[in-house]
């Protein structure tokens, strides 16, 4: 798998809204902000977010969503 099918699935571009209720916008800021932390690229920060949305998705049964 390259890394441009690996990053397809999770766009670069999103449009924020307020549609999920005040938390969610602080706990993005404290993902990227822990990313930036890491000193990691570009490409290497959305692999993160890309394995991160995957495993929320496999650990759905387990997480109080």
């Amino acid at each position: 798998m390259t890394r441009e099918e690996y990053l397809k699935v999770f766009k670069r571009e999103n449009n924020v809204s307020d549609l999920f209720g005040a938390d969610f916008a602080k706990v993005g800021t404290e993902i990227v902000d822990l990313l930036k932390e890491k000193d990691l690229t570009h490409d290497q920060a959305y692999a993160s977010l890309q394995y991160a949305y995957n495993l929320i998705k496999y650990e759905s049964n387990f997480l109080k969503l």
